[in-house]
């Protein structure tokens, strides 16, 4: 009874705000703020009123806490600087009594969720670990209540182009600002939380690693629809197609993400030249994975062979239940079978955590940036190979007409040019960033599966030894893999944008869960026989 003490406050806070804004927004006084503040705030408090209510009923899920805890800070925050706006103003207000109340209860509420999380959860992180969570949830409830005003101010806008012959020029700038700084924000969001949740549990890590995979799809569609939109700026230099072109942009990263999610898999195993593995002939393979699925208590993934003498594997799908394995040749013939187990295990460890389906979004996404990029590039090279930009004015303004129309050319080729490089290598950080902590997770999760880490430990020395790329692999698929499978050498000297930490830093990480001491640096460039 105590754990619901603090949401059922809060449920009756969300409804007097709930009740109040929504009076205020229908027109029980004079409008104090524009109707898209009403409508910002009534989002919130309907928001943490329907949290409050779900957390009341049951308040033991530990995500819808954390939520709760989240909107009640932006409230606590809220409610605190509307105190200090009204109390600064120099009048006696009758609503100050009003916010002191909502403030206090508030307050209250937020202390006492901290309290009785760890009573009715099983919540493994340390305060401040928990603290950043409610924090990224706080700043998660402020984009998504942003992202719904922008696009009723869209809707809006264009219904009153319709009804009223309002132009659309009226749309404001800071609409598409707000789109340009949402991939930054919700990448920052998500690098600090899998930075923090490094330090922490395994239980911690993968709680973060599947919150992470939203944030880390909200950044990548930004990335798509802030391509797009610095395009449409660049050419009509006007807020309205921009918007019109992120919106699309938007819906077609969100199709590509769905396709991925049907069709990514299949296409991915195609292209790696991946075949059915046989039953006779690879028995060892598919007992090995037969008996690590039972130990993750996941389906067997469909499990195939590519035909390349590299040592590599990767697991794709959209779930556990549509999962698939491929392991190369030379991976299975070079390595033993406590070896295979770790490197199984590791491919698993991300078909359970989820990450098989983050990474095939990331797949399509990061080359649809660099599609459209390039597209545009190409555009305006043609562009000035055809003479578009070679403006003709009659006599008194020839050259005048010319060097403006040089002079535009010129803009957007250096615009087109610097989108070409920084918006993939923007995508492709996000990408890199994301995988490798998702490898160091992968191969704890697969310690986790075998109760072996020197088997893994073992084969990651092995691949130290094998300096063969992999010929069908390439660099919008690279952080699948088990290992890089494009750049050689790239394993043993990470760098930013490299999908997967070095293989020392593996071995280190696998030995500190044995207590042992860091590997000798030279260890991981000996062959796994010298080791």
């Amino acid at each position: 009874m105590r754990a619901r003490v603090p949401p059922l406050v809060l449920v009756l806070v969300g409804l007097v705000l709930t009740i109040g804004l929504g009076n205020a927004w229908l027109g029980g006084g004079a409008p104090t703020a524009p109707w898209w503040a009403y409508l910002f705030l009534l989002l919130l408090a309907v928001a943490m009123l329907a949290m409050a209510g779900a957390v009341a009923i049951d308040p033991r899920p530990l995500v819808l806490r954390r939520a709760l805890a989240g909107s009640a800070l932006v409230w606590l925050i809220t409610l605190t600087g509307l105190l200090l706006l009204t109390a600064n103003a120099g009048r006696l207000d009758p609503d100050v009594p009003v916010l002191l109340v909502l403030v206090a209860l508030d307050g209250f509420a937020l202390v006492g969720l901290a309290a009785t999380t760890g009573n009715v959860t099983d919540d493994g992180t340390d305060p401040l670990g928990r603290l950043g969570a409610v924090v990224a949830f706080a700043v998660a409830i402020l984009m998504a209540a942003g992202a719904a005003v922008v696009a009723a101010s869209v809707a809006r806008a264009v219904w009153r182009a319709i009804t009223r012959g309002d132009p659309l020029d009226r749309l404001p700038w800071g609409l598409v600002v707000v789109v340009l700084i949402l991939p930054l924000a919700t990448f920052g969001i998500a690098s600090l939380a899998s930075h923090r949740a490094a330090r922490g549990t395994f239980f911690a890590q993968a709680t973060a690693n599947r919150r992470n995979s939203l944030l880390l799809l909200v950044t990548l569609v930004g990335v798509v629809a802030a391509t797009a939109e610095i395009i449409a700026i660049t050419l009509t230099r006007d807020p309205v197609p921009a918007l019109w072109a992120a919106g699309a942009a938007v819906l077609i990263g969100l199709g590509a993400a769905a396709a991925a999610d049907r069709f990514g898999s299949a296409v991915i195993l195609e292209s790696a030249g991946a075949k059915p593995a046989d039953e006779r002939r690879d028995a060892v393979l598919v007992d090995v994975v037969r008996e690590l699925s039972i130990a993750a208590n996941v389906p067997m993934p469909k499990t195939y062979i590519i035909e390349d003498g590299s040592q590599n594997a990767f697991a794709t799908g959209r779930d556990p239940q549509h999962a698939a394995l491929a392991v190369t040749r030379g991976l299975l013939e070079r390595m033993d079978r406590e070896e295979l187990q770790g490197v199984i295990g590791h491919e698993l460890g991300h078909v359970r955590n989820l990450d098989t389906r983050y990474a095939l979004y990331v797949a399509v996404l990061v080359g649809l940036v660099a599609i459209v990029t390039d597209g545009f590039l190409r555009i305006i090279i043609e562009g000035w190979k055809r003479g578009v930009f070679f403006w003709k004015g009659d006599d008194k303004s020839a050259l005048a007409t010319l060097a403006k129309g040089l002079l535009v050319g010129l803009f957007l080729l250096i615009v087109a040019a610097l989108l070409r490089v920084f918006a993939p290598l923007f995508s492709v950080l996000v990408q890199a960033a994301t995988s490798r902590e998702r490898e160091f997770l992968a191969d704890a999760t697969s310690v986790e599966f075998t109760r072996n880490p020197r088997a893994l430990e073992r084969a990651l020395a092995s691949l130290a030894g094998d300096h063969d790329t992999l010929d069908t692999a390439n660099r919008g698929t690279q952080h699948l893999w088990f290992r890089n499978p494009v750049r050689e050498g790239s394993d043993r000297r990470a760098s930013l944008l490299s999908t997967h930490p070095s293989l020392a830093a593996r071995i280190d990480r696998l030995r500190a869960l044995q207590g042992l001491d860091p590997l000798d640096p030279r260890a991981a460039e000996r062959p796994a026989a010298e080791t």
